[in-house]
């Protein structure tokens, strides 16, 4: 992966397309999957990915470096997504990841799968609120502070919602392992 660095930045205030490619070969697979993950519709992940790089394009000028690009782009993204949000009822959909291992013990993996998948479901069970944080964070890998950046909000905001997302996942797996034991 090449670094969007300033030469870029600036190139993409020149209006160079292959700047633009670049940042969208950089890019494009991040962006797809955090929205993704907020919207778990793949259809309107991939609009909503479309949209954020036409507003990149024509708001280039306003980034003014106070963060790092990749941040000022989720942040673009973010915004793309409650604009969609307030115009539609979510369709639910299951995510699948595959895997690329070569599978020494087939048990094993078929239950690290379900125990991921469990986690997956529960996250993406989560109030909006919540989920935009810790897939902010832990999925998408932004420090606490990018996340604010990128939601408008202020760091120890960001912290709270963590936290509380982590209770409530906490709660809904326990609650699980729970009902598990009791159907076995």
């Amino acid at each position: 992966m090449a670094e969007i660095d300033q030469s870029v930045i600036q190139a993409l205030c020149r209006g160079e397309e292959q700047a633009y490619a670049l940042v969208i070969d950089e890019l494009h697979v991040l962006v797809y999957r955090f929205l993704l993950r907020l919207s778990r519709d793949s259809g309107i992940a991939e609009d909503l990915t479309q949209e954020t790089f036409i507003a990149l394009w024509q708001g280039i000028g306003s980034f003014r470096g106070r963060s790092r690009f990749k941040t000022w782009v989720f942040g673009i993204a973010y915004r793309q997504f409650l604009r969609h949000k307030d115009k539609r009822i979510v369709e639910t959909v299951e995510l699948v990841e595959s895997d690329l291992l070569d599978p020494s013990d087939l048990s094993e993996l078929v239950e690290e799968s379900q125990e991921r998948a469990r986690l997956r479901r529960a996250v993406y069970g989560l109030p909006d609120l919540y989920r935009e944080v810790v897939c902010l964070v832990h999925f998408d890998g932004l420090s606490y502070r990018e996340c604010a950046g990128v939601l408008g909000i202020p760091t120890g905001t960001v912290k709270s919602r963590m936290n509380g997302a982590f209770k409530l996942l906490r709660e809904t797996l326990e609650e699980q392992d729970y009902e598990i034991r009791q159907t076995a």
